[in-house]
């Protein structure tokens, strides 16, 4: 199950940072994540989305086999007493096995700072659809995971290659015919 929620573009990038792995999704413009699994079957994925410009919270569960792809369903995500944050999270499947909600949060108006400073501050997440609690977690470690998450990012976006002639933003050299 957890191998699928990885995806098979998934990178390591560190095996276990106080219990959650950190891994580079190449399948997102190298958006670099945290993953755990819970008892019961829970699954948490938070992650750098660089080719929309976003973060994003992912919850699934195996016993969610009626959660339907690209489906909105209206979910909330309340970091320990702090305001629930509110959306439509889309449902998502990884391979057969793994269905999933993908909370998207923009980072206009400092919305997804602010949502990745509680996810990293608080001691427990409560996840609801449709005013029914679906996972109440704990987030035990995520300060320093989210801290390895943010440097795997800032990595990535160091590394892009600008040596391609051809990619916007780069100089041409001299001896470039199409320039």
């Amino acid at each position: 199950m957890a191998s699928n929620a990885y995806g098979e573009e998934a990178a390591v990038w560190n095996p276990d940072v106080r219990g959650w792995e950190i891994r580079v999704d190449q399948s997102i413009g190298n958006g670099c994540f945290m993953f755990t699994t819970y008892e019961g079957g829970t699954v948490l994925r938070m992650q750098f989305n660089p080719e929309v410009g976003n973060v994003q919270f992912i919850i699934g569960n195996q016993r969610w086999r009626s959660l339907e792809a690209e489906k909105i369903y209206p979910m909330t995500v309340q970091f320990g007493n702090l305001e629930p944050w509110s959306g439509n999270g889309t449902g998502f499947w990884w391979g057969e096995d793994l269905p999933a909600l993908v909370l998207n949060v923009s980072f206009e108006n400092d919305a997804a700072d602010l949502f990745i400073e509680e996810f990293m501050r608080m001691t427990g997440v409560t996840v609801a659809y449709d005013d029914r609690e679906i996972a109440k977690l704990s987030l035990r470690g995520t300060y320093a995971a989210m801290q390895e998450v943010m440097a795997c990012q800032s990595a990535m976006l160091e590394n892009r290659s600008t040596t391609d002639p051809f990619s916007s933003g780069a100089t041409p050299s001299t001896d470039d015919p199409f320039r």
